[in-house]
């Protein structure tokens, strides 16, 4: 059975509350992009929002600057990253038509087991970055990077 990990934009105000708001950013070329979420209470539920202030690619979509919803599909063989453009209240029921992009995560273990879900952005070369997700004793990864056109030399 399918899991959704749910990381949606502002869902509601009690779920805010209810939940300690975590914040992971990492800067590119003076760029920042920033992912908050709230911890799960239950095991396959969790919300959050993905801000950029630059144009980001993924593999094989683009990403505007702006404000998104993350969701990270979750299951056990595969798990994916999707963007969506919902935000706000609309955001908390997940609509698949509204995914700007939708791309497979690396899977790998965790360094040290993680059951609480945890997201942290990290640099991984000048103009790139990854997000990755630890949660459920698994972790997911998936790299992007500035959106420099035909100018992109390094991707």
């Amino acid at each position: 059975m399918r899991k959704y990990l749910f990381m949606a934009v502002g869902a509601s105000l009690a779920l805010a509350a209810a939940y300690a708001q975590q914040q992971t950013s990492v800067t590119i070329e003076s760029q920042t992009v920033t992912v908050k979420y709230a911890a799960p209470a239950a095991k396959n539920r969790a919300a959050g929002s993905f801000h950029t202030d630059a144009d980001l690619a993924f593999n094989g979509f683009s990403v505007p600057k702006g404000d998104y919803t993350l969701y990270v599909l979750a299951d056990a063989a595969q798990w994916q990253l999707a963007l969506n453009k919902a935000t706000g209240p609309k955001a908390a029921t997940y609509d698949p038509k509204l995914d700007l992009g939708r791309v497979p995560m690396t899977m790998s273990k965790p360094s040290a087991p993680a059951g609480d879900c945890k997201m942290t952005l990290s640099k991984i070369a000048a103009l790139a970055a990854r997000l990755e997700v630890t949660w459920n004793n698994q972790a997911a990864s998936a790299p992007f990077h500035l959106d420099r056109g035909a100018n992109d030399s390094e991707w």
